[in-house]
C-alpha cells in the first residue's frame, strides 16, 4: 500500500531506521505500525 510523507517525515523515518538498527524506512514503518497495532490488542 503505498504511504506519502513530507521531507521532514521521511527524515524523521531515516533517523528513526538507523538509531534501531533498521536497513530502511519500510522496516521502520512496519515496526512502528507493529507497536500501535499491538497496544491496540488489548
Amino acid at each position: 500500500m503505498p504511504v506519502c510523507f513530507t521531507p521532514d517525515q521521511v527524515k524523521l523515518l531515516e533517523s528513526y531506521a538507523k538509531r534501531n538498527g533498521m536497513l530502511n524506512t519500510s522496516q521502520a514503518i512496519e515496526h512502528i505500525l507493529e507497536l500501535i497495532v499491538g497496544k491496540n490488542k488489548d
